[in-house]
């Protein structure tokens, strides 16, 4: 195996080319020649006539004239488009493009090069973007995007969706370690998988909660014997580190109805694993929808974000970035948190997917700005030296028209230098309507605010477009520096996603690092700085202001002995 990978890795990429004249051949194999044996060079007439030369596995890249571009769901090479000129956008379906008049060798080699590695991370990307790094489960968006195939192919029936939580497992990660919390995670999902048939699936939702979805077309009660007997198997003793651990569960059940989506689904799932929690130990409860007419809907929960808006319920927490290279801390990232009445603190992934929908993201996000704004003003007032904020802006609230001079009134309140200031944005968020995007980041960008990247890989956005952004850092997501040590394609795709920032003269930001071996191996790969629970968890204001006096301290001390 490793042998034929090599052998194909030593031979030269093929480059299939569709034009209608002969020009665009010519001119590539000029510019072809100067680089050496490394690409040859394939016309032929359309992706039909030349698909079989290209297997699923095999090196490749295709250069199209845009009348004779396939469509991306036809063909699975990366592929350039040919312009005669410069295109107003950049185009849609392709990883980059050419013009003549801009063509020379060392262009032609960038850009095939950044083309294969985009395709590689792409390709890795797609395999582990719907799979949990730890267990080899589905994740949050493996499982939605299954749900939805099966209630569509079902149309509801026989289907039952299973919400479960475990109780206090924070407290066994706090207790033993993130490690020792990783093998209970695998001893819950060994059981698991023992008590489920082959039509069964089961996901990772999060950290502690897993999904479950049952086929009961052939016997209605299973669901519920299977729910007793799931709670039953877990709440047996845990052996973790040589300590005999008992955890609590909580897991709700819903049954799926003719013509259901997935939202509704899941939400009832999700109230009945609430109900469930109100008793102790490990059980379940069964959603009924005559006993839960008078449960929290969707827009009841709008409703209430509404008024925590203007009850002052929200509050943000800030997470600590440190320079790998001096072991300072450089940054803060502002994470909002919602402390419910009933619920308890509640994390962005609880209400901020609402809120995009709602409309509410644009006032949250100016109340997230503004109340950042005036926590930096807090910390300088006290003698800290300033740090770069970093704070999550949506696409929504960057269309609107009252962004910058919304921004520019708070930072003059606040008398905030701006260039402390920094916004992260999505990747998919900067390519769409990209002449508007370029355009506010410019205005914002004249006030002194910097940008971020928050997910770079996942919108596959072109490496001349990235080129033309104001952006300072890239950002890789915590599910790949989790799944570092589990798996080697992670270790590769990490590396790779460093290497194409700097060659972007980007910094680069690791989130989720948890353990000194990731941050060592973040920075054996050139990553610029980290930030994760191995930093700090988020603090509420006065805790980080205490850290930033005495545990920072502590950090320093810390990357200095990972350093010896």
């Amino acid at each position: 195996m490793n042998g034929g990978r090599l052998a194909a890795s030593l031979e030269p990429t093929r480059l299939l080319l569709l034009a209608e004249t002969p020009q665009w051949a010519q001119l590539l194999r000029e510019h072809l020649a100067a680089l050496g044996s490394a690409y040859s060079l394939i016309t032929a007439p359309s992706w039909e006539a030349a698909s079989s030369l290209f297997e699923e596995d095999q090196i490749g890249l295709l250069l199209a004239t845009p009348r004779k571009l396939p469509s991306a769901r036809n063909c699975h090479l990366p592929m350039i488009l040919l312009l005669e000129q410069e295109p107003a956008e950049p185009p849609a379906g392709v990883v980059d493009w050419l013009v003549p008049a801009h063509l020379n060798s060392e262009v032609l080699r960038r850009a095939l090069r950044y083309a294969r590695e985009r395709s590689g991370l792409q390709t890795t990307l797609q395999r582990l973007a719907e799979q949990d790094p730890l267990t080899g489960i589905a994740n949050r968006q493996g499982f939605q995007t299954l749900l939805a195939a099966r209630l569509s192919e079902f149309d509801g029936r026989g289907l039952v969706l299973g919400h479960l939580d475990l109780d206090n497992f924070r407290h066994v990660n706090d207790a033993l370690g993130h490690q020792a919390g990783d093998r209970l995670i695998l001893q819950v999902v060994a059981r698991l998988r023992a008590e489920l048939d082959n039509g069964d699936h089961l996901a990772r939702l999060g950290s502690d909660e897993f999904a479950l979805l049952l086929d009961t077309r052939r016997d209605g009660q299973r669901a519920a014997r299977l729910a007793e007997r799931i709670t039953e198997v877990l709440g047996e003793p845990y052996w973790v580190e040589g300590e005999s651990l008992l955890l609590g569960c909580s897991l709700g059940v819903a049954h799926a109805r003719a013509g259901d989506s997935a939202d509704p689904l899941m939400w009832h799932a999700h109230i009945a694993m609430q109900h469930a929690k109100i008793r102790q130990g490990c059980t379940f409860h069964i959603f009924d929808e005559r006993v839960n007419r008078g449960a929290r809907s969707l827009a009841d929960l709008e409703s209430e974000l509404r008024r925590a808006l203007r009850r002052d319920e929200l509050e943000l927490h800030y997470q600590p970035r440190m320079d790998l290279e001096s072991g300072r801390i450089v940054g803060l990232e502002a994470l909002v948190r919602w402390r419910h009445p009933a619920r308890g603190l509640l994390t962005p992934g609880d209400f901020v997917p609402l809120a995009e929908e709602s409309g509410l993201i644009i006032p949250l996000g100016y109340w997230v700005i503004s109340r950042a704004l005036r926590d930096m003003q807090w910390l300088l007032g006290r003698g800290l030296p300033p740090l770069h904020m970093a704070i999550n802006l949506s696409f929504r609230q960057f269309q609107d028209s009252q962004l910058l001079p919304t921004l520019q009134r708070l930072i003059a309140e606040r008398g905030v230098d701006a260039r402390w200031l920094e916004f992260e944005l999505t990747e998919t968020a900067v390519m769409r309507r990209s002449d508007q995007v370029l355009q506010t980041m410019q205005a914002l960008g004249q006030l002194g605010v910097r940008f971020s990247l928050d997910d770079f890989g996942t919108g596959f956005s072109s490496f001349v477009h990235l080129n033309s952004l104001p952006i300072t850092l890239l950002k890789i997501d915590k599910s790949f520096v989790g799944g570092m040590h589990e798996r080697p394609e992670n270790r590769q795709l990490v590396r790779a996603m460093i290497n194409l920032a700097h060659n972007l003269n980007l910094e680069v930001v690791a989130e989720g690092v948890e353990t000194v071996e990731q941050q060592m191996q973040l920075r054996q790969f050139g990553s610029d700085q980290v930030q994760g629970y191995w930093i700090s968890r988020p603090l509420p204001l006065a805790e980080l202001a205490r850290f930033l006096v005495f545990g920072a301290n502590r950090a320093l001390k810390q990357q200095d002995s990972v350093g010896n």
